[in-house]
């Protein structure tokens, strides 16, 4: 993730606020889960190995190793804060897991995934759009490389509004799952927080029907966005049987 941008991400107030007070109050979030292991099962191949990218502390992988706890999982992020929250998720379990410190920012991250690699499934949640446009063509042309043939990639994220009033719709929404988790809060100080939170900032949204067309350039196909309420959508594709 570009340095300018994301360096909050890197400490432990910033990654601890999120987690807690953002991440945990996402709408929807287990049906976004649930379209997800949804899509894997129905892949036509079983899910053995699989890269979690930008995985923060862990959520996306912790629930494919509940519907598959025979796989084996490689969690990327360039946040030791987030690192250490995933490895505390998984420190009592028997799961399969790596994680790497990789900033996939640059294209040198894949070498902390290639030799685990191809992966029959690569997710990441909320986490990509961080990226400039131009990045995130090139880390979704990287995600195909890293897959196997009829692998599947799917991208739980955040994407643009198409207008200021679909924006202020989402906003409406997330505000309600704020205020609802964080009930010791007044409705002005949720708002205060969501709006003036650093993280904000490092926000670069792309449109999901730009991101599908973009994967189906690449060579994905089944691309579509199975799933979306706002800016938060379920979208992907998957790799080729045939493709090399």
């Amino acid at each position: 993730m570009p340095a300018h941008t994301d360096e909050v991400w890197k400490t432990s107030a910033v990654a601890s606020a999120y987690l807690e007070g953002v991440r945990a109050a996402i709408p929807l979030a287990q049906e976004q889960l649930d379209v997800m292991l949804r899509l894997l099962e129905a892949g036509g191949r079983p899910v053995r190995d699989f890269l979690d990218l930008g995985c923060g502390d862990g959520a996306l992988g912790a629930a494919i190793f509940e519907r598959f706890p025979q796989a084996r999982g490689v969690l990327v992020d360039f946040s030791e804060p987030m690192l250490e929250a995933a490895g505390n998720r998984f420190a009592r379990q028997s799961y399969a897991v790596r994680c790497a410190n990789a900033d996939y920012g640059a294209a040198s991250w894949i070498a902390s995934a290639d030799a685990r690699g191809p992966f029959d499934a690569i997710v990441s949640g909320y986490s990509i759009h961080h990226q400039p446009d131009g990045r995130k063509r090139e880390v979704y042309r990287e995600i195909f490389g890293l897959l196997a043939p009829g692998g599947l990639f799917l991208n739980l994220e955040h994407v643009a509004s198409a207008s200021p009033w679909v924006e202020s719709m989402h906003d409406a929404l997330f505000l309600d799952h704020l205020e609802r988790h964080h009930r010791d809060r007044s409705r002005a100080e949720v708002e205060k927080t969501y709006y003036a939170r650093p993280d904000k900032a490092a926000n670069i949204l792309a449109p999901v029907e730009a991101q599908c067309q973009w994967l189906r350039e690449i060579g994905y196909t089944d691309v579509d966005c199975y799933l979306k309420v706002f800016e938060l959508a379920v979208f992907g594709g998957r790799k080729p049987a045939g493709a090399a």
